[in-house]
């Protein structure tokens, strides 16, 4: 049920996000519409890095399924409110709010690592991880029938019907058999400083950031880039380029999850890092569409191991008690790497041939590598003790002792 329900959030939130300029070119906003799409675009994602962490922190103390519950019918509510907006400030203050009042995925992903087995949390969470992906892929699609069909209120409307559904089934249906647990009195600052000193979770941290930033700084730039290649391919294939990491992902989550398992999702990460270097470097080398959607597949799958893994050390080496703040602050920086990554793409397309950003891209991917693989081995040698945030470790092929 946990799937389905964030299988059918994602897909809401994808529904909304593609139309949006239009829906304000709608509202009547004639001047500064590329200003304020990009502000719309950007305002839930800059509240959200502040936030995510407050509420796993609530997770921990309250429950991960009250949280989200609150997150599920924050998220409806704003999609209604949304689609009453008469200015292009209503609608940013509700991607706003969006962000900061909102975290239904992330709240799916801790209810699945602390209910479910230690030795099998890494593939449960790993498994919403990929139904997070499928609804991203699905989700424009579906955005763009129901405008077609209802207008850009009526989809509006319609992604907040779906989010309060999966809230309904949550309600209903989904049982938190671990409950919350009694955790030392700490405050929110203190909770976040221990989480950005602590070996384990910085490399969680900077595994998603590095995701985030590779997938959204090579998407603003994609179909400009396509264009280059002029091979007079259609419009409509690249849209489906556009998608090819999502079903990368899907499609091979579930193997380097498996993977990971047996050879150690630490010794994992740094390699996937190499890989995705590699194959974001190659993407410079493509001088077809065939050529580079084949690539761009290659990377995509690449990338695929990243985010799961870092979702794996969470489920395996982090207390129970802790998992909520700690997923929140793997969202928040998984937010932050996607506010990061266009910056930077626009910054290169300005100064470079737009063929560099991959090269820099994959220099990039190669130096965190690099610095994860230090922060692993300082980890395994004992510089940092895990006792300070109460971190375990347990054998990843079964249940601890």
């Amino acid at each position: 049920m946990l799937w389905i329900s964030t299988f059918l959030a994602a897909a809401s939130f994808q529904q909304v996000v593609p139309f949006l300029p239009l829906f304000l070119q709608d509202l009547g906003v004639t001047t500064h519409l590329s200003i304020w799409a990009g502000v719309v675009a950007a305002a839930s994602n800059v509240t959200a890095v502040f936030f995510q962490p407050f509420w796993g922190r609530m997770a921990d103390r309250y429950g991960r399924k009250p949280m989200m519950i609150r997150a599920g019918i924050f998220l409806g509510l704003i999609y209604y409110a949304t689609g009453l907006s008469t200015a292009a400030w209503h609608v940013a203050l509700c991607r706003l709010l969006n962000g900061a009042l909102t975290g239904f995925v992330p709240g799916a992903v801790a209810l699945a690592a602390t209910n479910t087995p230690r030795h099998l949390s890494a593939r449960y969470v790993a498994s919403l991880h990929t139904a997070n992906a499928a609804g991203t892929i699905i989700g424009p699609a579906i955005g763009g029938m129901l405008a077609e069909a209802f207008g850009f209120r009526g989809a509006l409307r319609a992604s907040g019907t779906i989010v309060l559904l999966c809230t309904l089934l949550v309600l209903i249906l989904v049982e938190e058999k671990e409950k919350k647990r009694t955790r030392p009195t700490t405050t929110l600052w203190e909770d976040t400083v221990k989480t950005l000193t602590h070996p384990v979770l910085l490399v969680v941290m900077i595994t998603v950031a590095f995701t985030a930033f590779t997938t959204s700084g090579i998407q603003p730039m994609l179909a400009l880039y396509l264009n280059r290649l002029g091979d007079d391919s259609p419009k409509w294939l690249s849209g489906i380029i556009f998608s090819l990491p999502g079903i990368a992902f899907v499609l091979t989550a579930g193997l380097w999850t498996r993977l990971g398992e047996r050879k150690g999702f630490t010794e994992l990460i740094p390699v996937a890092l190499v890989l995705s270097a590699i194959a974001s470097i190659s993407l410079s080398f493509a001088r077809t569409t065939l050529v580079f959607s084949v690539l761009y597949f290659i990377l995509g799958a690449c990338v695929a191991a990243l985010r799961p893994s870092a979702a794996a050390l969470i489920a395996t080496r982090v207390e129970e008690s802790f998992q909520g703040m700690a997923f929140g602050m793997q969202q928040s920086a998984f937010t932050f790497g996607g506010v990061v990554g266009p910056v930077f793409s626009g910054v290169v397309g300005t100064v470079a041939d737009t063929r560099w950003l991959f090269v820099f891209i994959g220099v990039v991917l190669f130096v965190a590598a690099g610095w994860l693989r230090k922060l692993i081995v300082r980890w395994d040698t004992g510089e940092h003790p895990e006792e300070a945030i109460g971190l375990r470790e347990v054998a990843a092929g079964g249940p601890e002792e």
